[in-house]
């Protein structure tokens, strides 16, 4: 008995699902985190507190002028800087948000 192939056309496989480009990028922040290695957190004085919370609020002002991505980065990065223990994670992760909004755009999307 002679079995008989018959040939169709298949329809060609549509891609998968595009990645969402912000879990690559939790991955890669992921992988960053493991290179960090040890650092040292230790409370600061209030005067040295007080100069990051100016210089925090001198970059607030310079990105309300300029818009610039500079003085947004800046700004929070002071406040991080500036903040008491219990403040710290709230201005983590708004440092966070900006650094991980700008690492998500394409390269020179803007």
């Amino acid at each position: 008995m002679e079995t008989e192939t018959v040939e169709t056309e298949q329809a060609p496989k549509k891609g998968g699902r595009r990645p969402d480009p912000m879990t690559q990028l939790i991955a890669d922040v992921k992988a960053a985190i493991k290179n960090l290695g040890e650092y040292e957190v230790t409370e600061i004085n209030d005067q040295l507190r007080q100069g990051h919370d100016r210089r925090a609020a001198a970059w607030s002002n310079e990105y309300r002028k300029s818009g610039r991505l500079d003085g947004l980065i800046l700004g929070y990065a002071f406040e991080v800087l500036s903040s008491y223990e219990h403040e710290r994670r709230h201005a983590l992760v708004q440092l966070a948000a900006v650094a991980l909004n700008e690492a998500a755009r394409p390269d020179g999307a803007r």
